[in-house]
C-alpha cells in the first residue's frame, strides 16, 4: 500500500496521476474498475476537481491501494539573511549619541 501527502486539495489528483502512472494503470482501467467516468478522472487527475465528492475520491484511492495523510501545508522556513542586526553597526550608532 502506498501512503500519500496532501497540503492542499488540487494536490490529490496529480498525485494519484503519478501513482496510476507508476503502476502502469491506464485511467480507462483505472476509471472502470473505481465506478468513476474516465472524463471525471482525467479533470480529478488535472487538480481540476479539488472539490471532487468524497465518495468518488475514496473509490479512487481504494482501487489504487493508496492511503493519504492530510495536513495544511507547512510553513515556509524563514531566511536566516532575513532581519539580521550588524552589532558593530548598533554599537557605532549607540556610541555615536
Amino acid at each position: 500500500m502506498t501512503t500519500i501527502s496532501v497540503h492542499r486539495p488540487d494536490d490529490l489528483g496529480p498525485l494519484l496521476r503519478d501513482v496510476r502512472l507508476e503502476l502502469g494503470v491506464t485511467q480507462s482501467a483505472l476509471a472502470a474498475k473505481a465506478k468513476v467516468g474516465r472524463q471525471w478522472l482525467n479533470a480529478f487527475e488535472l487538480g481540476d476537481k479539488w472539490t471532487a465528492p468524497l465518495d468518488m475520491v475514496y473509490r479512487v484511492l481504494s482501487a489504487l491501494e493508496v492511503t493519504v495523510e492530510m495536513s495544511p501545508e507547512p510553513a515556509p522556513h524563514p531566511d536566516p539573511d532575513d532581519d539580521l542586526i550588524d552589532l558593530n553597526e548598533l554599537l557605532d550608532r549607540t556610541l555615536e549619541h
